[in-house]
């Protein structure tokens, strides 16, 4: 029976290290990628491996990485590797630095935009005010909920779109300052 290498509960995650297992120390990097080992991308399944397992760990606790490479392979590459990894989680710290910024410059604009248009189909609303006739009802009516859907986009920025990325954006930083060991065997 084949031995799991993933875990399973929040316990399990939480009690140790993120750990990769790979066939070569190459395997941890886009073969795409020409660039020298420590220059190159990580590959997009590794990197997505690490980042939601750091996300998932205790946000005041320091990020430890451990590399099983089959076979002790390193081949003296350990430190290209371990350069590359704080390389890769760099960038994406500022890759989502840069997106929570055009989140909340999105948010800001579509807050003015939404404060204006619910003055304004209020203030319209107002002007037809209430009237027994039906048609100039639902009007009256439709105008005010126009003006609280037009509020629909700021709010969901500022309530809740904002502190995932804000956690993704923690989680690089931190990759970005991990601990990265090779250990051997296991």
């Amino acid at each position: 029976m084949e031995r799991r290498h993933w875990p399973r509960t929040h316990g399990e995650l939480s009690e140790g290290p993120i750990q990769v297992r790979v066939a070569t120390i190459e395997h941890l990097f886009n073969p795409m990628d020409p660039s020298p080992l420590d220059e190159r991308s990580l590959d997009p399944e590794v990197a997505d491996w690490i980042e939601e397992w750091a996300e998932d760990l205790d946000h005041d606790a320091p990020v430890a990485v451990e590399i099983y490479v089959a076979g002790d392979r390193l081949t003296g590459r350990e430190e290209a590797a371990v350069n590359g990894l704080h390389r890769h989680f760099e960038y994406r710290e500022w890759q989502t630095a840069r997106q929570l910024r055009k989140l909340l410059r999105e948010g800001r604009i579509s807050l003015m935009i939404g404060v204006t248009a619910l003055a304004g189909f209020n203030a319209v609303s107002r002007l037809i005010g209430a009237s027994s006739n039906p048609v100039v009802r639902v009007v009256h009516d439709g105008l005010s909920v126009l003006g609280w859907v037009s509020m629909w986009k700021p709010l969901e920025i500022f309530l809740y779109n904002w502190w995932p990325i804000r956690h993704e954006r923690a989680a690089c930083q931190r990759l970005a300052e991990s601990t990265i060991t090779f250990p051997v065997g296991r």
